[in-house]
C-alpha cells in the first residue's frame, strides 16, 4: 500500500457506518497523565494506607519495582474494597486538575483537541456517531462540543443527570421528516460516547447514579484497573454503557481505532472478532503493542499507523506488510485529519 492507496484507505474510512474505539493514548497526547504517572502517585501517597491495605500496597508496589505496570500489579494482587476506594480518590486528585487546565485552555483558545480537528473534518452522519472509550476524562465530550456535535452520553441532565438512553438519545431530536409511510425523526449532528469503565461526571447517588457536570465532594463512578473492574463492570450504568458498545461494534461498517492498546476484555472480544471478520479498521497508536501489531499484520483490511521508533513519519503495519515514510506523523490523529481529510 503506497501513500496515495493509504490516502484513500484513510478518506473512505469516514463515512455511514464508522464507529470510534479511543483509549488512554489519546488523552495521554493531550497531556492527561498516564498509567506510569499514576502508579508513581500512588507510591508517592501510599504513606497514608494502614492495616491491611498497607501490607497488600507492600505487594503491588514490588511487582511495580519490579518493572510491571499497574495494571499488572493490580491483576496480581486484587484490592480490597477499601484500597479499591483509596486508589479511585488518587486518580481523581491526579487527573481531574490536569483535565480542567486542558478544557481551560482549549475554551481559553490556546488549544485545539486533536480529536476536534479531526470530527471538523469529518461527515456527520444522521444517525449518529458511536465514541467508545475506556477513559475517565471529558476530552472527548469538548471536543465533540465544540465540533457542532449534540453529546448523547446516555443521562439527562447536567446538575443530577439521570440515565435514560432513550430520552438521551431524544435531546438531539429537531424534527420530524415525512414520508409516504412511515415519518422519521431528524436528529442534530449527535455523538453517542460511551464509557464502559465510567466517568469523572458520573457520581454515586444513594444506590443510584447521577451525572453531574460540577466537581462535587462526592463518590464519583469509575473502574480502576486490575481483576476487580470486571466485577464492577456489571453494576448500572457500567454495564449499559459496555452492553451499547458492544452493540455499535457488531453493527459498525468500518472502525477507526485510536490510542487504544487492547488490554480490556470489556470491548476486546467483540472488537478484535470484528476486526478478523474483515471490517476495514484503521488502527492508530504512537508505540503499538506487539499484540496490536500481529492483529493488523494477520487481518485484511486492517491497517496500523504508529510511530517509528525515534524519527518523525511514519510505520504502517497491514496484512503481512510493513513500511516506514519519513516526513508527517501519521499515527497522530489531528496530523492525520489536517493532511489526508482536508
Amino acid at each position: 500500500m503506497d501513500h496515495q492507496a493509504l490516502t484513500r484507505f484513510v478518506q473512505e474510512q469516514f463515512t455511514d457506518g464508522l464507529a470510534m474505539v479511543i483509549g488512554s493514548g489519546l488523552s495521554l497526547a493531550e497531556g492527561i497523565p498516564g498509567m506510569p504517572q499514576l502508579a508513581a502517585y500512588l507510591c508517592d501517597h501510599a504513606g497514608a494506607l494502614a492495616g491491611a491495605d498497607a501490607h497488600l500496597w507492600s505487594k503491588i508496589k514490588t511487582v511495580l519495582d519490579a518493572g510491571e505496570g499497574l495494571e499488572a500489579a493490580l491483576l496480581k494482587h486484587q484490592p480490597t474494597d477499601t484500597l479499591e476506594i483509596w486508589i479511585a480518590q488518587r486518580t481523581v486528585e491526579l487527573l481531574v486538575p490536569e483535565e480542567l487546565e486542558i478544557m481551560s485552555s482549549v475554551l481559553r483558545g490556546e488549544h485545539t483537541l486533536r480529536l476536534t480537528t479531526f470530527l471538523d473534518k469529518v461527515l456527520k452522519p444522521p444517525s449518529g456517531l458511536p465514541i467508545l472509550t475506556t477513559n475517565y476524562d471529558r476530552l472527548i465530550e469538548l471536543a465533540c462540543e465544540i465540533s457542532g456535535f449534540h453529546v448523547d452520553s446516555t443521562a439527562v441532565g447536567h446538575y443530577a443527570g439521570a440515565f435514560d438512553h432513550t430520552r438521551s438519545c431524544m435531546g438531539s431530536c429537531r424534527g420530524i421528516i415525512p414520508r409516504t409511510k412511515t415519518p422519521v425523526l431528524d436528529h442534530f449532528p449527535r455523538a453517542i460516547v460511551l464509557k464502559p469503565h465510567g466517568s469523572f461526571d458520573w457520581y454515586r447517588f444513594g444506590n443510584d447514579a447521577r451525572r453531574c457536570s460540577l466537581d462535587l465532594n462526592a463518590e464519583r463512578l469509575i473502574i480502576t484497573p486490575g481483576l476487580n473492574k470486571y466485577r464492577a463492570g456489571y453494576n448500572s450504568p457500567f454495564d449499559k454503557h459496555r452492553d451499547l458498545a458492544n452493540d455499535y461494534i457488531r453493527k459498525a461498517s468500518r472502525l477507526l481505532i485510536v490510542g487504544y492498546g487492547f488490554n480490556d476484555d470489556h470491548l476486546q472480544t467483540h472488537l478484535v472478532k470484528k476486526i478478523e471478520d474483515g471490517t476495514p479498521t484503521l488502527i492508530l497508536n504512537q508505540s503499538a503493542s506487539m499484540k496490536v501489531r500481529q492483529l493488523a499484520t494477520k487481518t485484511p483490511n486492517c491497517v496500523l499507523l504508529s510511530k517509528p521508533g525515534a524519527s518523525t513519519g511514519v510505520e504502517m503495519v497491514t496484512n503481512g506488510h510493513q513500511f516506514e515514510q519519513t516526513g508527517q506523523d501519521l499515527w497522530d490523529l489531528g496530523v492525520l485529519a489536517e493532511e489526508m481529510l482536508a
